[in-house]
């Protein structure tokens, strides 16, 4: 039989010719290998009665070989495959095939956030706070039905292929099964004895793990909730940093430092980084569990609250810059010109890390460091509201009065700095936005402020003007924006022709034409001042499901197709084209 012969080796061994690709492990068909840790292997498989791929950990031989192991196995197995959270991979089953023991798990498929933060990558803030939000509920509603994870780190943190603003936390309850005394202590840094699971002498494994270990954890100590709110903290300073706060040759170095020395201050490695957020990673980090957040649930409040209340500022463009790779959530192909045309969202250049849902820099030059972690940070607003109203949390209320923005500063945080082939600027009471070398066609942008999630009823009018054009440039106003991740963003669109016509559209990037025209004129329509340095005041008035347009205070002719399956969103300005220039001199926002 195939399965009495395969025999998974420990960390540093192989498994045989991986014998179990291809194979048949009860209703699993094993399709490839994804991982591998010091604990278990990971494959890609596929369970034909269901229809469904699945993630299969199956343990190693030296982990599955400990005294009682398959008992405490069974036990946490049953006690994760409760927990439903849509921040949590779903445990579907467990079992025995001949000598190997595996766990099912739901497949993810986007990789992880060790992956995005390869290379020192930092995250914006805003998406950081995101993901520690999300990794906070996750863990508190694991807390409430007495489980510990004990081994928060990126790696354990799933990013979904079908949102990557959406993180799952995997491997509940696995790092108690290390230890046949159920408590994974490697090293007692007191002087006192203490037992070393030999297992574990895998570099890789014990580093990665050391890496976020609570002082509680290294000492032998109970466990409990605190000890994951320390380990949450200390991946929150990486995602903002791209770097882990302690570091050092040694592994005793390192656990070393986790009990008895102060981390490094977030700002002092991002100085772009928010007071607020620096304060909530010094108290989750705090050496004494008492000194914490004292839940998961409190820490995950404290990160809504400081993004809730946080305004971020773009490092500063430096000459020599160019070696960094800057790119954005919303800079993308433009087809508003090409009925007909292929996807306007199935190529963009969204991020230089897996998965596609970061705002991320590589980090050539150290001395860099201190203003290059942290970019675009408000250009994921949107992706950020859209998967925290999933989750029924929204960072951005929903405006209870309108403004007119007359540009004399950036106080609603608009979109600025250089973001992929865009450069976004606030000077002189303008908005200038220019489109540089983007490729042919076009590259279209969603340049917005932080005015929240808009109401049903309201009136959205900017005057905007091109002073540099090329065949494919537009612009115009945009409402009920969202991001919708790696599928693109979705939103209605009032758009100016170089040539004078004008389009009402609607994105969306479950259609396979990327947007639909609810409305255009074939031909110049007269109320359009054409050419450059001509402003247009474009407006756009909603009344729940009644949308109604003007150009210049002349109602667009024709007619408009009804649309309303769009919801909530945000406003936005629209700009796209290859070589071209843009100014916006007033937005206005009226709420009845």
């Amino acid at each position: 039989m195939f399965a009495d012969r395969v025999k998974i080796k420990g960390a540093t061994g192989a498994m045989e010719n991986d014998g179990l690709i291809g194979q048949q492990i009860g209703a699993y068909h094993i399709q490839s290998k994804l991982g591998e840790g010091g604990m278990a292997r990971v494959y890609k498989a596929y369970h034909a009665r269901l229809r469904r791929e699945v993630a299969i950990k199956v343990i190693l031989a030296h982990i599955a070989e400990q005294a009682d192991f398959k008992v405490r196995f069974e036990r946490e197995a049953q006690l994760v495959a409760n927990l439903q959270h849509p921040n949590i991979v779903a445990v579907y089953d467990f079992g025995d095939f001949g000598n190997l023991t595996y766990l099912v798990m739901q497949y993810v498929g986007g990789g992880t956030l060790r992956d995005k933060l390869r290379g020192g990558h930092a995250l914006d803030p805003r998406q950081a706070t995101m993901y520690a939000f999300q990794m906070g509920n996750a863990l508190h509603h694991a807390h409430l039905r007495g489980i510990v994870h004990r081994d928060v780190k990126p790696q354990n943190m799933l990013v979904s292929s079908n949102d990557p603003n959406q993180l799952l936390l995997s491997d509940f309850g696995i790092a108690k099964l290390y230890d046949a005394r159920h408590e994974p202590t490697l090293l007692n840094i007191t002087g006192s004895a203490t037992t070393q699971d030999p297992s574990l002498t895998s570099a890789d494994q014990i580093v990665g793990t050391a890496e976020y270990m609570s002082p509680e954890q290294i000492n032998g100590r109970p466990v409990d909730a605190r000890t994951d709110v320390y380990a949450l903290g200390v991946v929150l300073f990486q995602m903002l940093t791209g770097e882990v706060p302690f570091q050092s040759t040694t592994v005793q170095g390192l656990l070393f430092q986790h009990v008895y020395t102060p981390p490094r201050r977030l700002r002092e490695l991002n100085p772009y980084a928010s007071e607020t957020l620096e304060n909530i990673i010094a108290r989750a980090m705090a050496k004494a569990p008492a000194d914490r957040f004292q839940s998961a649930e409190e820490m995950a409040q404290a990160l809504e609250a400081a993004n809730a209340n946080a305004t971020y500022k773009l490092p500063p463009s430096q000459p020599g810059d160019s070696d960094w790779q800057r790119t954005s959530l919303y800079g993308q192909p433009s087809q508003v010109n090409t009925p007909g045309a292929a996807s306007a969202y199935g190529t963009p250049s969204r991020s230089t890390s897996a998965g596609g849902a970061s705002i991320s820099m590589a980090r050539p030059h150290t001395r860099r460091k201190l203003t290059s972690y942290i970019m675009a940070g408000l250009v994921v607003l949107l992706a950020i509201g859209l998967i925290l109203a999933k989750t029924g949390i929204l960072f951005s209320p929903t405006p209870s009065q309108g403004f007119t923005e007359n540009f004399q500063n950036n106080d609603r945080n608009w979109t600025i700095g250089s973001l992929n082939y865009l450069t976004a600027s606030i000077a002189n009471n303008q908005y200038k936005l220019q489109i540089s070398g983007a490729p042919a066609g076009g590259q279209t942008y969603f340049p917005h402020p932080e005015a929240g999630t808009l109401p049903d009823n309201f009136t959205l009018t900017a005057s905007i003007e091109e002073t540099q054009a090329d065949a494919s440039s537009s612009y115009g106003l945009a409402f009920r924006e969202k991001d919708n991740g790696s599928s693109g963003v979705s939103c209605y669109a009032l758009i100016i022709h170089g040539d004078g016509s004008f389009q009402v559209l609607k994105y969306d990037p479950n259609d396979a034409r990327s947007y639909i025209a609810l409305g255009q004129s074939n031909h110049p329509f007269s109320a359009i001042k054409q050419g450059l340095n001509q402003f247009n005041k474009l407006q756009v008035t909603v009344k729940g499901s009644a949308f109604s347009f003007t150009i210049n205070g002349v109602p667009l002719p024709g007619s408009i197709s009804p649309d309303t399956s769009l919801t909530g969103g945000q406003l936005a300005l629209l700009v796209s084209g290859t070589n071209s220039t843009f100014i916006a001199n007033n937005v206005t926002l009226a709420i009845p």
